[in-house]
């Protein structure tokens, strides 16, 4: 058996454990949290999944509402790898999703090994990561969900495997293909999730420190790296006759909850830190009240209620009655057309301009008053929120069994672990003279992206960050090395 390397038997045990782990988690929900009894339910489904079902049966690819926004609301990325299992059996499509999710990500624990071997050439700090990442469930908590996060973070890992090993191949050809199995790796992943276009920036980076004439590959490396995305917003612009952007949640035609009044209503709600989860518990309730014509007062001291103090006493509690009674007149607009169940127009409604231009207005007069709020302790809170959790999100860890001392140690275990990862991240930032080049150009692209996250988008679920685990795993045991190496250096000038 001294053939079978330490790796492979890694790799084994994280798609068992996989396996193990979210099996147990769907025994454990009622039938009415599941989709079809295969995956965990959650309400984004529809959006990624409906497309593909559509195309499957109609040959158009669009989601179940009215109006062109339905051609276009989420990039096809997931739904493309949906449509390639319904075409394998349209009645086990979500059964073979879940098992090729946790395939993909059993082989990104081999590529992460790699990865970690190349930039730390070290192989029991490479085992190790190998490990928590794999067996545990610290990174394999929606493997069962048919959300973007069940690939995303595989997707990344492949992407970085295959960049890190072009970068140090010995012959051009083997380079170029290299560079080019990257560059379409993440072609998909940016129509999968468009947010991690930021870590397109590595491909030219690595790029520039392979190649003599670096700048005609960077454009060819990059055409490819772009042309699906580039494909997808032609096909929109076509549709639409406009630009509609990377993920046009709140378009215009929109008569659902998510039209620009509420995007509007989201960036001021973020001013002062609010979490998503807190954000939908008063919107959704006021927009489902509403479009059933319901616009009592109480539903408006409701939504106050969600407001800090000082929010409502800064801005007098009459002004933020008028604007939220404004936008129930804007939303009984939606009401006729809702019920027929049909698009609204392409121009915003002026009731709706009206509130849109205040809540900008009321932005703004916060970024002034409470500046140091506004860019300071929000995008602080968010952070504090992204990175101290213990990272195991299934059922079985938060209500199934918490409470058991088992259970208790491995979430302090895992919340420790997670807070330092992220913290380890500003630390090699700092250290950043004992990293290799591409190791900072890693962790620097990790930190734009938390940083976008934290200072921009604001209004975050706990999943939007696990794509990058994998690299600030790394950063850990690399800064440990690191500090390690740094201790026996100074024992060893001194003796």
């Amino acid at each position: 058996m001294g053939w079978i390397k330490p790796i492979w038997v890694i790799v084994f045990v994280s798609l068992i454990s996989a396996f193990f782990f979210n099996e147990l988690n769907l025994s454990t929900l009622s039938e009415n949290r599941l989709q079809e009894g295969q995956t965990v339910k959650t309400s984004d489904d529809w959006s990624y999944l409906s497309p593909a079902k559509n195309y499957y049966k109609t040959g158009v690819w669009k989601e179940n509402h009215p109006g062109k926004g339905s051609y276009f609301q989420r990039t096809p990325g997931y739904g493309i790898l949906y449509y390639c299992c319904l075409l394998l059996s349209e009645t086990h499509a979500l059964l073979l999703l879940k098992i090729f999710q946790v395939l993909l990500f059993s082989l990104s624990v081999f590529c992460l090994y790699k990865i970690c071997m190349r930039l730390l050439n070290n192989e029991k700090i490479a085992l190790i990561v190998a490990a928590i990442y794999g067996i545990t469930p610290f990174a394999m908590g929606f493997l069962y969900y048919s959300l973007t996060e069940g690939i995303t973070p595989a997707l990344l890992i492949f992407y970085i495997h295959f960049l890190v090993y072009a970068s140090v191949a010995r012959f051009k050809k083997q380079q170029n293909f290299l560079f080019g199995v990257a560059a379409l790796i993440f072609a998909y992943l940016f129509i999968v999730r468009p947010v991690l276009g930021v870590f397109g920036l590595l491909l030219p980076i690595f790029v520039y420190y392979s190649y003599a004439h670096w700048f005609k590959k960077v454009i060819i490396f990059g055409t490819i790296a772009s042309s699906f995305m580039v494909i997808w917003q032609i096909r929109n612009y076509t549709i639409a006759g406009e630009y509609v952007g990377l993920h046009p949640v709140f378009y215009q035609e929109s008569n659902s909850l998510y039209r620009p009044a509420l995007k509007e209503i989201w960036n001021f709600s973020g001013a002062w830190g609010v979490e998503a989860v807190d954000f939908h518990s008063y919107t959704l309730p006021f927009w489902q009240s509403t479009i059933k014509g319901d616009t009592s007062r109480e539903n408006i001291d409701i939504f106050l209620r969600s407001f800090p103090n000082y929010v409502i006493e800064f801005y007098g509690k009459e002004r933020l009655i008028s604007i939220l009674k404004k936008y129930q007149k804007s939303i009984l607009i939606q009401k006729p057309l809702y019920e027929r169940n049909l698009a609204m127009p392409s121009d915003i409604p002026a009731i709706e301009m009206e509130v849109i231009n205040e809540f900008k207005q009321l932005t703004n007069e916060f970024k002034e008053e409470f500046w140091f709020q506004y860019y300071i302790v929000s995008p602080v809170k968010v952070f504090k929120r992204m990175a101290f959790h213990s990272n195991l999100s299934m059922s079985i860890f938060q209500s199934t069994f918490r409470g058991n001392v088992i259970m208790e140690f491995f979430r302090l275990l895992f919340f420790s672990l997670h807070g330092l990862c992220f913290l380890a991240l500003f630390a090699n930032l700092i250290w950043f003279k004992r990293n290799t080049p591409l190791e900072n150009t890693l962790y620097i692209t990790a930190f734009i992206y938390i940083f976008y996250i934290c200072f921009f988008q604001r209004l975050i679920e706990e999943r939007y960050t696990l794509p990058i685990l994998s690299i600030l795993l790394i950063g850990v045991f690399s800064l440990a090395n690191k500090v390690k190496q740094s201790y026996q250096e100074r024992v060893e000038s001194v003796t």
